[in-house]
């Protein structure tokens, strides 16, 4: 908070200003985690705020804003097995009975309240800002899906047995879960940078309107994980000749079990538009001799910190 304070001290004049903005974008998840690859998704957000803005470069912005966004991962194929089951037909009565995952999918949806922090500076009609995001995550769920199969693997026979419904080995076997899940709070940092246009005339003066059309990407600095000990997928851990073995897999998404073992974190960037509203209030700085003058105050200008 000094650095705008500091900047405000040392310029002659400034304007408040109400900031409108929409944003669109791709979120997805980035991080070299071994056993998923992060796939795109996309969302949307508004918020409003204010703006102080120096007669000279700087720019101050804070403000409360809304985000909606949906990111997935792509789980890799993996096999779960069950070693030494019991079949007395095999040679020496075992095998080994293995699950066959495919094609899975996570998606991740969230609604966070947003308070951005930044500071930046406008140089002829370009801009930029860079600073901080607080994400309070209000609402957050996710969907699992994926495919299964089930083999038997015997020492004799070369092939797995696959396809036996009556002996539990089963084929395309489609699972599909969705549930709330809690999502920590997090902090991103984020930098827009992007170029304004007046709304009244070529005049972009302090106390004028205009809009600002920019380019933004903001990055969790916290990790998305929630660290539990849960496997990603839950499995009947004895075999039963003839029964259901479908009936007891269970999934647990993939950023609340064990199976994240590296640090995953969410970035959200697109394109933004923002409109900002001058509010026709300024102020001259408190050293300057002869400025205001009476003949200003009954034009009407109001004037702070005077």
């Amino acid at each position: 908070m000094l650095l705008p304070l500091t900047a405000a001290a040392a310029d002659n004049l400034g304007a408040h200003s109400f900031v409108v903005w929409a944003n669109g974008g791709v979120s997805n998840y980035i991080g070299s985690t071994p056993g998923a690859k992060m796939g795109l998704g996309g969302g949307g957000g508004l918020g409003i705020g204010y703006e102080w803005r120096s007669a000279g470069a700087f720019l101050f912005q804070v403000g409360l804003g809304a985000k909606y966004a949906q990111s997935g991962l792509r789980i890799d194929d993996a096999t779960f097995t069950l070693a030494n089951q019991i079949d007395a037909q095999s040679v020496d009565g075992l095998f080994d009975y293995q699950y066959i995952q495919t094609g899975r999918r996570d998606r991740y949806t969230t609604m966070a309240m947003q308070v951005p922090l930044m500071v930046g500076a406008h140089v002829g009609h370009f801009y930029f800002l860079a600073g901080a995001k607080l994400n309070l995550n209000v609402l957050n769920s996710y969907k699992a899906e994926a495919t299964y199969s089930a083999v038997g693997i015997y020492k004799e026979f070369y092939d797995p047995f696959a396809g036996m419904p009556n002996h539990g080995f089963f084929s395309d076997y489609a699972l599909s879960t969705n549930d709330r899940t809690s999502m920590k709070v997090n902090v991103a940092g984020s930098v827009e940078l992007g170029a304004e246009f007046p709304l009244n005339g070529e005049s972009r003066g302090a106390t004028d309107n205009f809009f600002r059309v920019a380019a933004f990407a903001d990055v969790n600095i916290l990790d998305d994980r929630m660290k539990s000990d849960n496997p990603m997928l839950s499995y009947p851990q004895q075999y039963t000749n003839n029964a259901d073995m479908t009936s007891g897999l269970k999934m647990v998404d993939y950023l609340s079990s064990n199976a994240a073992t590296s640090p995953v974190r969410n970035m959200y960037a697109g394109i933004k538009l923002t409109f900002v509203f001058a509010s026709g209030v300024k102020y001259g700085c408190v050293m300057c001799s002869g400025y205001p003058t009476n003949r200003d105050r009954r034009r009407g200008n109001r004037l702070w910190m005077y």
